[in-house]
């Protein structure tokens, strides 16, 4: 390791990235107004930039006075209906400009929206919504919840659509295919006075005439979003923000150098219920005067459409949905197309992340497409409500690893890497990384156990996150500490380290190594890979898997082994749901992979047993058929 200088080798008593901050008061991030809720904060900054729209949504601007008076309305709304101070109103489904606006409303009345996990269990759904009376679901959705939100328990279910604030023709074309799907899956939402559609809720505001905003209360509740992980079982976890730890967060991203800028336009096609698209991508746009550009859709087609179409200044996603993007871009311009991407201003890899090749590539093809800018990389957690770290423009990343850091942690945060009892390590060693934030959350809703699991009693929050941290104060991520192996003398084995060294091959693009247990052994494994060449043919894939299982041998510890391959055209496959590359669904696959026995290339397909472990089932052919996933 390079020697320290001035430095004690621990970086949260060191936090050498505050070189990077030098001449800004790190008071200045976390002093907040005092008295203040998050729809206070954001009322005077939609003032301020009263010239600019607040939301643009298929071609239709709000301005911020329109969108200020929706949420006012919405708040009689709710008012009206019952809903008291410190009440939980779930939110089922993604963004739209009434369910933005319900959200400021909620906090003005000192009420506190819940926004559901999309992917979530009837057992879950009920024990999340237990004590709520009024609910708000998105239509094209209502057959995941309506298990429960059918219940008489809920006294008004507010049903929101994605065409409400659409022009005609596209709001007809829409509507009337909603309706067709609802009838065809049978999930029609039932014509009780229960359910009431967003046209017809909003007129009950004119029932309540009352002042509607609550004072400020301290460390009241404000949002609940849910995080994008879960324990062991399943649990979900709604992490509860209050109006103080979400406005800290909105102002140390503002001391930190994020390009943010009145005027531009920050991309929000992410559901609510993601801390990163109700915090970075909605709060912050508002709180410095950018425009909100909402776009409920996330397939490839459509990211692809709302970078080059709607022209974001800002975007954030995973590092797969931007490796299917730049993909497609590659591609087109190969065929002789041409991009001009120089209003990009803070296009960000979140979630997963990257690795370096690819991150290099990216940035060739936005020189090609006439951009200034660059691709940041960052780092977040539901439980910090978002943003840990990012690359400030005085501390761009220089590629001293072989790893992609994930920028500097953001003025006012500290971080430290720990050992397995909690002591903390010095600099480039790797353990579990702990944030400490004024931005931190309160706590998991009714989750007391798992708080305390959590969050310890000075502060910090457990990531479980594996990182290392640089001498200059770069944060390194390299998986989840859950992703390992147990092996024969008690330790374990992480699995991206296996994916590591497949990936030190030169042929190699990707690698995702996932457990696929046998009868034979437990500790079995196989591997997704893409390939820089897709055009190998038998006698080349046989070679370099050959040199890959020897590169292995004295690599992995005793009794486990990487028993096959899959091979995927362009890209590992990632989920709709999470962005991230779908391990759940993969680890389900067994057919199509293939490895070298004793010299053969041979195709291996899986049938599950009666315990649910894996046989292996061979076949030798003269050329060998594997099955590619193109996306």
């Amino acid at each position: 390791m390079e020697k320290l200088q001035n430095l004690t080798g621990y970086p949260s008593i060191d936090r050498p990235w505050m070189k990077y901050y030098e001449g800004i008061d790190e008071k200045l991030a976390t002093s907040i107004p005092e008295n203040k809720t998050v729809w206070d904060v954001i009322e005077k900054k939609l003032e301020e930039y009263y010239q600019y729209p607040a939301i643009e949504y298929f071609g239709k601007q709000i301005s911020r006075e329109e969108f200020t008076e929706r949420v006012y309305i919405w708040a009689r709304t709710f008012r009206a209906m019952g809903v008291a101070e410190e009440e939980v109103v779930p939110i089922y489904g993604p963004f739209c400009p009434d369910i933005c606006a319900m959200t400021f409303a909620l906090n003005m009345i000192g009420a506190i929206p819940y926004f559901l996990k999309l992917v979530i269990t009837p057992e879950y759904l009920r024990k999340e919504t237990e004590k709520a009376k009024i609910a708000v679901v998105y239509e094209g959705m209502w057959e995941n919840v309506a298990c429960e939100f059918s219940k008489d328990k809920f006294k008004k279910v507010i049903v929101s659509t994605v065409y409400e604030d659409m022009d005609n023709p596209l709001k007809f074309a829409v509507s009337f295919a909603s309706k067709m799907k609802a009838i065809k899956s049978k999930s029609k939402i039932p014509n009780e006075k229960k359910y009431i559609w967003l046209d017809e809720a909003k007129t009950i505001a004119d029932y309540y005439t009352v002042i509607v905003r609550v004072p400020f209360v301290k460390d009241r509740s404000a949002f609940i979003t849910a995080s994008s992980g879960t324990t062991i079982g399943g649990t979900v976890k709604g992490v509860v923000a209050t109006n103080e730890s979400t406005i800290v967060h909105m102002q140390m991203g503002k001391m930190s150098g994020i390009q943010y800028f009145p005027g531009d336009r920050c991309l929000d096609q992410l559901p609510p219920t993601i801390s990163t698209s109700l915090n970075v991508l909605f709060f912050y746009a508002l709180y410095n005067g950018m425009t909100v550009v909402l776009d409920p859709r996330v397939t490839e087609k459509d990211f692809y459409y709302q970078i080059v179409n709607l022209k974001p200044n800002m975007a954030l996603t995973t590092g797969s949905a931007w490796e299917a993007f730049f993909n497609r871009v590659l591609r087109e311009m190969e065929q002789g197309k041409e991009f001009d991407f120089s209003y990009a201003k803070a296009w960000t890899v979140g979630g997963e992340g990257t690795d370096v090749d690819k991150y290099k590539l990216w940035m060739e093809i936005m020189r090609r497409a006439k951009s200034q800018s660059k691709v940041y990389t960052g780092y977040g957690l539901s439980e910090t409500f978002s943003a840990v770290s990012v690359e400030e423009l005085n501390a761009l990343y220089d590629f001293s690893k072989p790893i992609m850091s994930v920028g500097i942690p953001y003025l006012g945060m500290n971080i430290c890497v720990v050992d397995e009892n909690g002591n903390e390590l010095s600099y480039n060693k790797r353990g579990e990384l702990w944030v400490k934030s004024d931005s931190a959350m309160k706590e998991y809703y009714n989750k007391p156990e798992l708080t305390a699991a959590t969050k310890t009693s000075d502060g910090w929050i457990r990531t479980g996150d594996i990182a290392q941290i640089d001498q200059n104060g770069f944060l390194y991520v390299e998986g989840r500490d859950k992703d390992k192996i147990g092996v024969l003398n008690g330790e374990s084995f992480y699995l991206f380290d296996i994916a590591n060294r497949i990936k030190e091959n030169p042929y190699i693009n990707d690698v995702l190594v996932l457990r696929k247990p046998t009868i034979e052994n437990s500790n079995s494994l196989v591997a997704h890979v893409v390939f820089k060449n897709n055009s190998l043919n038998d006698e080349q894939l046989t070679d370099i898997i050959m040199q890959i299982n020897a590169s292995l041998v004295d690599f992995l510890p005793e009794g486990i082994v990487v028993d096959s391959y899959f091979i995927h055209n362009l890209m590992i496959p990632y989920s709709l749901k999470t962005m991230k590359k779908d391990r759940n669904d993969l680890s389900k696959w067994t057919k199509g992979f293939v490895n070298v026995v004793n010299g053969q290339l041979v195709s291996i397909d899986y049938c599950v047993d009666e315990n649910g472990r894996f046989i292996k089932e061979y076949s030798e052919k003269e050329k060998c058929k594997r099955k590619h996933f193109k996306r």
